[in-house]
């Protein structure tokens, strides 16, 4: 006996649709022909069980296709996985470790460090973390209240050293099996031939071990920087107090600061035509002290005196005046010794950005990716008290770029994955270019009426 093949989905539906249209005209014809309103009745009925029934196959396509769609990508995420190796111990690397250790996409995580526990503990200069950095860093878990330090509206002041220790200490809680930290530990050549991927998992270097590091060179990426100007002119002053706590201090901003150098020469006395306004600001702890000083990028004769300037005394007294006029409550004047002492600018300078012109790398051979963050990727010229937020701005879409990266399956789709990262750090240097430091000049608590002379 010889078995007929099955009909089709789509022969199937045609055929039940062409008796049924077969039985409504039957049906139709003996209601016209004088049958009773019943039969009539129950003959027009037989369209909406056909619909029905479409209706019925087309979900449960539509659900085996999506129960099939979601099957594939649970088998992705659990096939990919992450190898990731973090160089350097600061606030960014050990904050791209705290996103690693939440992500699921990663299965195990290495960071190197060159110097110790306690050499980290002991790094004494401020840091200082907007509003931004705050919201993000509680998402990886950072519980501020016990974290020493100090705030002003929602700004957190900090030791670099505290927070570091703290980071690490929420590291280590954490207990995940696949995890190691190397203090102590200086990133080599020969360790970085011991990095390297596979076919069905890639591995994933950022290297976070500052503007001197070595890292980069060695992972093969070029140490060439591009450049920019930030449309604005600054200058840098510190000096420490010996006798003073290291106790974390809000930073006193000063807005339109008004400068009188008359008794620095005539060339000071030509009235200004366009206007300049300076704005000053004092941050670090109370044993380790730095003031900048801001102005816009203007030909003003002030500003034009102040670039062009070779007598290192006159912005030494600037300095040293704001300080006294505007130092925190109980906090004894510079004298004129600690003056002398102070590490200062010379002139004003143009501030600007240097970011590498290669921050992200794919290396096919090896399954490896590389990427540079924080101090290493980009960094101001002058110290301004807020660079931490911006290696913190450079990281927040690791996260997410993990998750990509653990998904894809081809050169093609890592490739699409990094360029999203690329635009998201060029985005970032704009941003910085175009607004951080105008919102810095602007982003002032007090408007001064005092005048800064000698």
């Amino acid at each position: 006996m010889k078995l007929s093949p099955a009909p089709s989905l789509a022969e199937f539906i045609a055929t039940n649709e062409s008796e049924t249209y077969g039985s409504m005209q039957q049906t139709t014809s003996a209601g016209v022909g004088g049958s009773s309103p019943d039969m009539a009745g129950d003959g027009v009925g037989f369209k909406p069980v056909a619909a029905g029934e479409t209706f019925l196959v087309t979900v449960c396509v539509v659900c085996c296709f999506v129960i099939c769609k979601s099957s594939y990508d649970i088998m992705k995420k659990w096939r990919g996985k992450l190898d990731v190796y973090i160089i350097g111990s600061g606030p960014i690397g050990l904050t791209a470790a705290l996103l690693a250790s939440q992500s699921s996409a990663t299965s195990k995580i290495v960071m190197y460090e060159e110097r110790t526990r306690a050499q980290l503990m002991g790094r004494s200069h401020q840091i200082m973390l907007d509003g931004r950095s705050v919201s993000f860093m509680r998402k990886l878990g950072v519980d501020f209240d016990n974290l020493e330090g100090c705030w002003e509206k929602d700004r957190f002041y900090t030791r670099i050293g505290i927070f570091q220790d703290y980071l690490l200490s929420v590291l280590q809680q954490r207990c995940l099996p696949e995890m190691s930290i190397h203090l102590g530990t200086k990133f080599t050549q020969q360790i970085a031939n011991t990095i390297h991927g596979s076919t069905k998992q890639l591995a994933v270097v950022i290297a976070a071990d500052g503007l001197r590091g070595s890292s980069s060179s060695i992972l093969g990426l070029s140490d060439e920087f591009l450049i920019l100007p930030c449309k604005a002119y600054g200058s840098f002053s510190a000096f420490e107090r010996s006798n003073q706590p290291q106790v974390p201090t809000p930073d006193t901003r000063v807005r339109k600061l008004k400068l009188d150098l008359s008794a620095f020469g005539t060339e000071f006395r030509v009235p200004d035509i366009i206007k300049s306004s300076f704005h000053l600001k004092v941050f670090g702890t109370f044993r380790h002290r730095y003031m900048s000083l801001l102005c816009d990028k203007t030909e003003s004769n002030l500003v034009r005196q102040l670039r062009i300037t070779s007598d290192p005394v006159i912005l030494r007294n600037i300095f040293q005046e704001s300080f006294n006029n505007y130092r925190c409550k109980g906090e004894a004047r510079m004298t004129d010794m600690e003056a002398l002492s102070m590490r200062c600018s010379n002139r004003l300078t143009e501030i600007k950005l240097a970011h590498r012109k290669e921050a992200v790398a794919y290396v096919e051979d090896e399954h490896l990716i590389v990427l540079v963050e924080g101090d290493a990727a980009r960094n101001l010229n002058q110290s301004l008290g807020f660079e931490v937020n911006l290696g913190l701005r450079g990281i927040e879409s690791l996260g997410k770029l993990f998750q990509y990266l653990s998904m894809t399956t081809n050169k093609h789709e890592i490739l699409k994955a990094l360029t999203l990262k690329v635009k998201h750090t060029t985005r970032l240097n704009e941003d910085i270019i175009r607004t951080k430091i105008t919102a810095e000049l602007k982003q002032t608590k007090t408007s001064s009426s005092r005048e800064v002379k000698r």
